[in-house]
């Protein structure tokens, strides 16, 4: 059975929304708005539909709480150890040779297509190959 959504808090600012939204996501709570294309559209609106409402399910509505408290007294600390933060590691390119002469200065033929074999060319003895993967 689908737990029933609950708003916790309710905004004027589509921006504010959006904001503790994402805050409550990187805590790993479930959340939503509601209105907020209608205020996002029409920004006066937002008294008349009861503002932009921040949504999130049952279960996770004490902790949800608890954590926009903390934001709000300002004593709110982001655990920022449980988050990879290394960067990806990228491949070492291969240096290309020439297989006619054995030159290195080679270049690649027109703009390189995941889906296509590439070409190349030595600039040294102008001979052209394509790419055996």
């Amino acid at each position: 059975m689908a737990e029933r959504l609950v708003t916790i808090a309710t905004f004027n600012e589509l921006t504010e929304a959006h904001i503790l939204k994402g805050r409550l996501e990187a805590e790993g709570i479930l959340c939503f708005l509601g209105d907020e294309h209608i205020v996002g559209v029409h920004p006066f609106y937002s008294v008349a539909v009861g503002g932009v409402k921040l949504k999130v399910t049952e279960g996770d509505v004490m902790e949800a709480k608890a954590i926009l408290a903390r934001i709000q007294e300002g004593s709110s600390q982001f655990d920022y150890d449980s988050i990879d933060m290394a960067p990806p590691v990228q491949e070492q390119p291969r240096s290309l040779v020439c297989p006619n002469c054995g030159s290195d200065n080679v270049g690649e033929l027109g703009i390189p297509m995941p889906f296509m074999s590439r070409r190349y060319t030595c600039y040294n003895c102008s001979h052209a190959w394509k790419e055996r993967k």
